[in-house]
């Protein structure tokens, strides 16, 4: 059985209030889904995907609760990229990004394994690994410690929006000092996107992304 067709459209922060509207109008059963990521109407042909950067949505939500808060400020948040070898990090309070640092460290091995990870498989060090391994560290101690300083000039945020592999996050936990705030923080949300390399650009281009919803319509046929 083919799956039914839909045309997909990207929209604003600042739009939200008018799709939210648009939207419940034709699907006024439609109810946020077990992650509170999107809405979707009853027969599952149309979703709406909420800006990451807009009011939380909570588990199963009717779209009609939601949207009389949909249009609360923007608060503060922090953006955290960490990847081997790279870290960015920025903290916006609404639109102003008022602080945000990135850096790289020789961490990878000539065929693109980080250290941490190959020291696990292999187990053996010489000069190249120690000093890999020992890059590796100095960065999560700098991402904590940038984290700290933002914490203590700004406030805590409201949100705390990260984008690290698993075992890089558990990595970062394990750090010293350990970051402001721990893995099950109700603040923490785990980007649900791919990343690239850390560097300002992609903080910038992953800031972008966290602005815009998406909606899902069934396509006409013309």
């Amino acid at each position: 059985m083919n799956e039914p067709r839909t045309t997909a459209v990207r929209f604003a922060l600042a739009e939200l209030p008018e799709q939210l509207a648009a939207f419940a109008a034709r699907w006024p059963q439609a109810r946020a889904d077990r992650r509170g990521l999107v809405f979707r109407d009853p027969a599952r042909m149309a979703a709406l995907r909420v800006p990451l950067l807009a009011p939380r949505v909570e588990p199963f939500e009717p779209l009609a609760a939601y949207a009389e808060r949909a249009e609360a400020p923007l608060g503060s948040f922090v953006l955290l990229l960490l990847r081997a070898g790279a870290l960015a990090v920025g903290y916006w309070d609404g639109a102003e990004l008022l602080d945000h640092r990135a850096e790289r460290r020789y961490v990878v091995r000539g065929h693109g394994k980080a250290q941490p990870l190959h020291q696990k498989t292999r187990g053996k060090s010489r000069y190249g690994a120690r000093l890999r391994l020992q890059n590796w560290r100095r960065l999560l101690t700098t991402a904590s410690e940038r984290l700290h300083r933002q914490w203590q000039q700004f406030g805590a945020p409201e949100r705390i929006f990260c984008g690290a592999p698993v075992r890089v996050r558990a990595e970062l936990f394990a750090a010293e000092p350990p970051p402001p705030f721990r893995g099950d923080d109700p603040a923490l949300v785990v980007l649900p996107m791919h990343s690239h390399r850390p560097d300002h650009r992609e903080l910038l281009r992953v800031h972008h992304w966290l602005g815009h919803g998406r909606l899902e319509l069934p396509a006409v046929d013309g």
